[in-house]
């Protein structure tokens, strides 16, 4: 099995999450063009899902499991919430409540289907 160090895992969340910040507050996006993968509230939700997925598995090897994808929720969460705030204020970009909910709803899923398979699948870490 590869082994990938915790400073690897780490550069990649944060990675994304620069990117992420980056889409988020540049004056006109990218935009897609794809039936389904244009929606703006999907793309939210799955760029938040990669961005939990992200921090629990960079994170589990300090804080053990459970806590990393509990905390990797929150930030997921919390971040959305404050590139919302960002956009508002930004000027030239609008906060949308919905857009956070959307982001929510992302950093659930990919928290809930880690427990799903933590409980089900015999996982015992993400290490």
């Amino acid at each position: 099995m590869i082994q990938i160090s915790v400073n690897l895992r780490l550069i990649l969340f944060v990675a994304f999450a620069l990117i992420i910040l980056v889409l988020s507050l540049v004056s006109a996006p990218p935009k897609i063009i794809h039936e389904v993968l244009s929606w703006d509230k999907a793309q939210h939700a799955f760029a938040y899902a990669i961005f939990t997925l992200l921090g629990g598995w960079a994170l589990a090897p300090l804080w053990g499991a459970l806590r990393a994808w509990r905390r990797a929720l929150g930030v997921a969460i919390v971040y959305g919430g404050i590139l919302e705030g960002a956009q508002a204020l930004s000027g030239y970009r609008v906060a949308q409540f919905a857009d956070m909910v959307a982001n929510s709803l992302g950093a659930v899923a990919a928290y809930l289907c880690w427990r799903a398979f933590f409980k089900f699948g015999n996982i015992t870490s993400c290490k």
